[in-house]
């Protein structure tokens, strides 16, 4: 027992020690990151500081300037070339500005790039110093306000240059400068910030050869308000931004660069923020912390010397029921109760299954949207009560799947016959049903799909899916999975055609085609119909029937109307044609495609040659909104066309609603017309009907002289088809 009892409390100190270990660490971290981003925040209060001295250096720059171009009396006499007068007009203010700290040197320069008046030095004048000087030159070309670092005869400088004119004629230019220790006096005025300026030793001794300083590496100091810069490591590189300690001190050091107008770099500014009080903070917290941790040590070490064991049996106990309330909310559907599609899964990867079948409620959306989600809910837990009913007898396991799916897993070996034979005993049972649910008799109908496979390795739950979707696609109650289903070739297809329509988007690969459609006597083209195609890597033509479908499937579809409705109105611009293009239900309904066919029509005049062709079987029974679409285009002058009109939802009723100038017949008629009496009479009433509200008629896919002839005796207005014109590019 004595033993238990040390190992209990070896075991308690060690996790008490990892415990305060890790509450130490996650404190001082917590420390430590409060310690960084004050230090962050000091970087970010340099970085803000030399920003707001050099624009207070720029703003009295450009005051001084812009006060003494405000003096007429200036501009005049240094329009005139009157130094005496201008030297005297504008001393007083160049005194002032120097008196303020504004400003060091200022200088006029003609609009030939001579130097007319230094106020520092007025008796020095007549260069030309556009060549040691290329902002002047600049300037001077540009006739625009530049403000830059720049090195002078001087010093460095933050030079401001002001174009000057009168009455609209470019005088030359005013030049201020302030030297660079301006900036760094403001620095401290404004946050008592050390400072200093390291420049390009090379390019110091080029520009001032006689310049003393001290370097570091390839910089050399050339101006400082503080010794820190003066005791830095020999090797210290100015880009850096380092925590430096010195005279008892921690200083934040960083810099940066200064550019000139054209982006070069010309020196360093380094800044150095005292941040000794938060260290010190950081080191008296630290002590605090370790104090009261060894405190929190002890006291923990006693309390889990008394009630460990019974700690770790709470402990245990909890784990267990959490582990078990989480073990059946992942692997069971909430509100079946059932075991979910996870716990099917792992079950097959366990070899505990030869064969699943699917069941899919027929229509449960409609139902759903008619008695709503609540019933939707009672109707899929009675159907689980059901089907558990039904295969009592069975080796079959009831799993819940997404939506309003079920799945039965076979766990015996079974003949295939036998196999078919239950599957649909399964399917019939539960047809001849009725539920009952809130005093409401609901007949439900199912779709299945199975399999059954004895080798190892089959993925049973994606060949039964496979199978229900054939159910569901071709209208069958039962479908069991068999290799001729070729449904992975179709998803591969899909995935094929979606990623050729995004690289023909990406690479503008798309271009359309034009067919002629014909006076069916004369046999003139009367239009032209805009077909898409894609033109692929190899130069295939590509054409809409292998890929409109997966663009409609993929929401790509969008880009291919928007890249038609460009390259149509850019067709009607350049050549005096009349075009139609085709538009879905989608696209007159989506408000961005509305916009921009309604915002071409009003920019360019050309609404009298444009045809837009609807779909009839596709959703026009939306008639507010067709019909609003068709007012709205027709008063910009275009025609309606009703494309595929003969099959599908045909009915004369739109037609007669919809005020169309254009019914196209739909091929399937037209290429039958030949041979087949009843398609005659379907178009004949078609055409008779047309005709009868002054609408124009169209025949589409005319490939012989046998149908066009009989387009001609059933009076048909238009012709379209390969026996008179293929689609080609114009």
């Amino acid at each position: 027992m004595d033993k238990v009892r040390i190992r209990a409390t070896l075991l308690a100190m060690g996790i008490v020690l990892i415990l305060v270990g890790y509450f130490v660490y996650s404190i001082l971290q917590d420390k430590k990151r409060v310690l960084d981003e004050k230090t962050q925040a000091h970087r970010q209060l340099l970085r803000n500081a030399f920003e707001l001295s050099v624009l207070d250096t720029e703003k009295g720059l450009n005051h001084f300037a812009c006060k003494m171009m405000a003096d007429h009396r200036i501009v005049d006499a240094f329009e005139t070339r009157d130094r005496d007068t201008l030297y005297r007009l504008a001393l007083p203010y160049f005194n002032d500005a120097k008196l303020r700290g504004d400003v060091d040197l200022t200088g006029f320069i003609h609009n030939d790039g001579f130097h007319f008046l230094r106020m520092q030095e007025p008796k020095k004048f007549g260069d030309n110093i556009t060549k040691k000087r290329p902002m002047l030159a600049e300037a001077i070309r540009i006739r625009k306000p530049i403000t830059s670092l720049d090195v002078t005869k001087y010093n460095i400088s933050l030079v401001s240059i002001i174009p000057v004119f009168k009455e609209e004629r470019f005088i030359g230019i005013i030049q201020a400068s302030a030297k660079i220790q301006r900036i760094q006096e403001r620095l401290n005025a404004h946050s008592a910030i050390r400072s200093a300026i390291a420049f390009d030793t090379k390019a110091l001794k080029q520009m001032l050869p006689n310049y003393q300083s001290k370097t570091y590496g390839s910089y050399s100091l050339i101006s400082s308000n503080d010794s820190l810069f003066e005791q830095l490591p020999q090797n210290y590189a100015f880009m850096d931004s380092i925590r430096y300690t010195y005279l008892s001190k921690t200083y934040i050091i960083a810099s940066r660069e200064l550019v000139t107008y054209a982006h070069k770099p010309l020196a360093q500014m380094i800044c150095a923020l005292d941040i000794t009080d938060d260290e010190l903070a950081y080191e008296k917290e630290f002590n605090n912390i370790l104090f009261i941790s060894t405190l929190l040590l002890l006291l923990l070490v006693i309390i889990l010397h008394i009630g460990f064991k019974k700690l770790i049996n709470k402990i245990s106990s909890l784990s267990s029921q959490l582990t078990q309330q989480l073990d059946v909310q992942i692997h069971h559907d909430t509100l079946t109760g059932l075991p979910n599609r996870k716990a099917l899964l792992e079950n097959i990867e366990q070899k505990k299954y030869v064969a699943v079948l699917l069941l899919n409620i027929d229509n449960f959306r409609e139902t759903n949207d008619l008695y709503g989600h609540e019933i939707g809910d009672k109707i899929l837990q009675e159907v689980a009560k059901s089907i558990e009913r039904i295969i009592e007898n069975y080796s079959l396991h009831l799993y819940k799947m997404h939506s309003d799916e079920y799945a039965l897993a076979l766990t015996q070996y079974i003949k295939v016959e036998d196999f078919n034979t239950m599957c649909q005993t399964i399917l019939d049972r539960l047809h001849s049903l009725s539920n009952e649910i809130d005093g409401i008799t609901i007949f439900i109908t199912f779709s299945m799909g199975a399999d059954i496979c004895f080798d190892e390795g089959c993925d049973l739950v994606g060949r039964a899916d496979m199978a229900l979707k054939t159910a569901k696609k071709r209208g069958y109650t039962f479908v069991k999975y068999h290799d001729s289903l070729q449904i992975k070739e179709e998803y591969h297809n899909n995935i094929h055609w979606s990623k050729k329509l995004k690289e023909a988007i990406n690479n503008n690969r798309f271009e359309l085609y034009y067919q002629g459609i014909h006076d069916a006597k004369t046999q003139n083209i009367y239009e032209y119909e805009a077909l898409i195609r894609i033109i692929d890597e190899d130069g295939t033509v590509v054409s809409p029937g292998q890929f409109l479908e997966i663009a409609k499937k993929s929401r790509l579809y969008v880009h291919i109307t928007d890249f038609v409705i460009n390259a149509i109105f850019k067709q009607l611009m350049e050549t005096p044609h009349q075009y139609s293009i085709n538009l879905s239900i989608d696209d007159i309904l989506d408000p961005k495609i509305q916009s921009k066919i309604y915002e071409l029509l009003a920019e360019y005049p050309v609404g009298d040659r444009l045809i837009f062709e609807l779909l009839e079987g596709e959703g026009i029974e939306n008639y507010q909104e067709v019909l609003a679409f068709i007012l709205r285009v027709k008063e910009f002058g275009c025609k309606i066309a009703i494309d595929d009109f003969g099959t599908g939802y045909s009915n004369f009723a739109h037609i007669m609603k919809l005020n169309v100038d254009f019914i196209k017949i739909d091929g399937s008629l037209i290429k039958r017309l030949d041979l087949d009496l009843s398609a005659q009479d379907i178009v004949r009433t078609i055409v008779e009907f047309a005709h009868r509200l002054n609408i124009k008629t169209v025949a589409e896919f005319v490939s012989t002289k046998d149908i066009y002839d009989e387009c001609i005796e059933l009076n048909i207005d238009y012709i379209q088809g390969y026996y008179l014109s293929e689609p080609i590019p114009l």
